[in-house]
């Protein structure tokens, strides 16, 4: 019995604080990144499990998105503008069900469905959600699976939008379209009455014109000889980051017309413009079928690192995510 039993060893203000607990009783899984190897390097590993504090939400993860945000992160590519400290738990969304509050967190949240975003990381079993104005609740008739591909997904598509006050004038080119963002751009733009073209591989043309694009571009023909029939696009939204598709795409419009929210190595780098009551704004959407949430498949947190290299390698359409 003994040999069950551990020490966890703490330092704070020069002392060390011995705490012993048994294995398995205050414990949790996590996806860590501890290198800059690449998603092949990442570890499922046992970790503390978060203690409560008087601002916590402790929320049951049940799903989170595979983002590109992440393999990314994952081989050192965000360094410059996200900078971080390993090890980490990968991720930043999340969706799942409250299990316990702190003693100044509304205690109607226990047993409520929920989404939202963790500075810390988001994908293990348990996340620690700490900042009211970053947990949504879920309404009733909202699949949860659903739910969560706003975050990184529609939420950046809204945030595009209000960034850019495009309106029905307007005719938009999209890069990436059948992605996570890509597929919630694409509808948010047509319920403004805002004329979409989706530029998409040529397995997800059709995939495309069912999400609504008004017009569809193969990326794999010729795009200079495509673009020629499409001279009145007024905006292109980059959420792929392909450098050499920029510069095809550049050389008939004109890049000052060109935003990416992908890259900053080519035309102009912006960050979505997104407030709290978005969300509720989306989940809403999500509720009166305004809005539909394409989930491409549904992996379990163990096969992390093949979602991720499916999600990385294949073409999309819509969002993968993880299982809890």
């Amino acid at each position: 019995m003994l040999a069950d039993i551990r020490t966890l060893i703490i330092q704070k203000n020069g002392y060390l604080l011995y705490f012993p607990y048994r294995k398995g009783d205050m414990t949790m899984e996590a996806i860590i990144q501890d290198s800059y190897n690449g998603i092949d390097d990442l570890k499922i590993k046992e970790v503390e499990e978060p203690k409560l504090s008087p601002f916590s939400a402790l929320v049951e993860t049940k799903y989170t998105p595979v983002l590109p945000y992440d393999w990314r992160t994952e081989t050192g590519e965000l360094q410059m503008i996200r900078p971080v400290k390993l090890p980490i738990v990968i991720g930043y969304g999340f969706g799942g069900i409250v299990k316990s509050v702190g003693s100044l967190r509304n205690n109607n949240l226990v047993g409520q469905k929920v989404i939202g975003a963790s500075i810390s990381g988001s994908n293990s079993t348990l996340v620690d959600s700490k900042m009211p104005p970053l947990l949504f609740k879920v309404p009733e008739g909202v699949d949860l699976a659903a739910a969560t591909s706003i975050i990184g997904g529609a939420d950046a598509a809204l945030g595009i939008i209000n960034k850019l006050h495009l309106d029905t004038t307007d005719k938009v080119l999209i890069t990436g379209a059948s992605g996570g963002i890509g597929t919630y751009l694409i509808q948010l733009l047509r319920l403004r009455h805002i004329k979409v073209i989706a530029m998409g591989h040529t397995s997800n043309l059709k995939f495309l014109k069912k999400v609504g694009a008004d017009e569809v571009i193969d990326y794999t023909e010729n795009i200079s000889e495509q673009l020629l029939y499409h001279n009145d696009i007024t905006q292109v939204v980059d959420t792929a980051g392909n450098i050499k598709l920029l510069e095809a795409i550049s050389e008939i419009n004109s890049s000052k017309n060109i935003v990416s929210i992908a890259t900053n190595r080519f035309s102009n780098f912006i960050h979505p413009n997104i407030f709290p009551s978005d969300y509720e704004k989306l989940l809403r959407m999500l509720l009166k079928g305004e809005l539909h949430a394409y989930i491409q498949d549904v992996f379990s947190y163990k096969d992390v690192r093949m979602a991720q290299s499916i999600s990385q390698k294949h073409h999309s359409q819509g969002r993968i995510l993880l299982s809890y």
